[in-house]
Parts: C-alpha cells; structure tokens; sequence
C-alpha cells in the first residue's frame, strides 16, 4: 500500500516539478550522461542489441514498440504543448522534436517515475541550430560528437534537450516537449528499452 502510495505521490507532483526543470538552467543535471551503442543505429535498423525500435506518430499521439519487426504493444501519448506548430527548434518553445534519435540515458529515480532520454540534439539540429546562429561553432561540434560517439549530447544549449519518454502521462495533457505514457506502459517500455534503441519521431 504505502509503495503504490510512494507512486501515486511522485505522479501528483511531476507536472509542477517537470515544469521547474524545463526552465532550469541545470537541465544537464536531469539524467548523468552514459553511452550507448551509437548513433548510427536508425529505425531502419536492427542494429540495438535487443533488436527493438520506436515509433511515435505526433498526428495520432501513438508509441509504437516492435521487436524484430513485430509489434509489441501501442500506447497513446502525451507530447508537447506546441508540438503542432511544427519541429522544435529551440528551448522552452514546447515542442517534441521530429527525428531519428536513439535512447542515451535511463532513469529509475525520475520524478515522472521512469524515464529514457533521447539524444536531441541531433546532428541535424546542431548543423540547423549553427546555420541559423542560435548556437556557437563549439557548441554544434559538441553536439556532434557526443551523437557519434552514442552518448547524450549536451542538454544546456539553446536547443534545448532533456527530452524523455517518461511516466505520469496525464489523460489529453501536454508536456513541455517529453514524450509521456502510463506508468504501466512506461513498466513495458523499460523492461524492453536498453541503451542504444532507436526511436523515431514522425508523423
């Protein structure tokens, strides 16, 4: 009782928590960085070591998990306030972002009860973020390099990052950018999803 109590109460205050920490300069200390297979590893590729892949569809709010191409389970999701004025594009603007990422961190002490950290930015988003003057040349060869190397690319730049599926989804809510579920789907989720998976963002 007093566990699914502990649960409930780390739900209750995620949204007001999760909010604090979406406008914290010290979103770099949300999740340690740890490294994965690579970021070579696409969704058009099998390559993660359990052979599992992500697809989550911002039109129909879906996430779809597959195991050797065959479907595992689809769980409705929470995204981004914004996220249907289009990709993200810099900090705070409430966007979950469009792309091919992979997970690079896994949490079991998030406030939004388990949460797996994506690696946007993506090179992509650096060259983008660059072009467009919004980040320093050091800052994008971060971002890169941390991307070819499989580990989590640095969450403080103006880009934005911290960027999770995570638990505590809330019925026809928002989140800041994350991908949210529920907590027994989020159980699922973890069970299968190692460091390395790859996960697509699309429509």
């Amino acid at each position: 009782m007093m566990k699914w109590l502990g649960k409930g109460y780390r739900c209750l205050i995620s949204a007001v928590l999760v909010i604090v920490l979406a406008v914290s300069s010290q979103v770099t200390g949300y999740a340690e960085p740890v490294s994965g297979p690579g970021a070579n590893i696409t969704s058009g590729n099998t390559g993660s070591t359990n052979n599992v892949t992500i697809y989550v569809s911002k039109r129909t709010k879906t996430l779809t998990l597959k195991q050797n191409g065959v479907l595992i389970a689809e769980y409705p999701v929470s995204m981004g306030a914004a996220s249907a004025e289009g990709n993200k594009k810099v900090e705070g603007d409430m966007r979950t972002p469009s792309g091919e990422f992979y997970v690079c961190t896994r949490n079991d002490k998030s406030i939004a009860y388990l949460a797996l950290g994506l690696s946007y930015p993506g090179i992509k988003d650096a060259e983008r973020g660059y072009a467009d003057g919004i980040i320093t040349e050091a800052q994008r060869d971060e971002i890169i390099k941390a991307n070819l190397a499989g580990q989590q690319p640095p969450w403080d730049t103006p880009l934005g990052g911290a960027i999770e599926i995570h638990g505590c989804r809330v019925p026809d809510g928002t989140t800041h950018g994350c991908v949210a579920v529920d907590n027994s789907d989020m159980d699922v989720l973890w069970s299968y999803c190692n460091l390395g998976v790859p996960v697509t963002i699309g429509p």
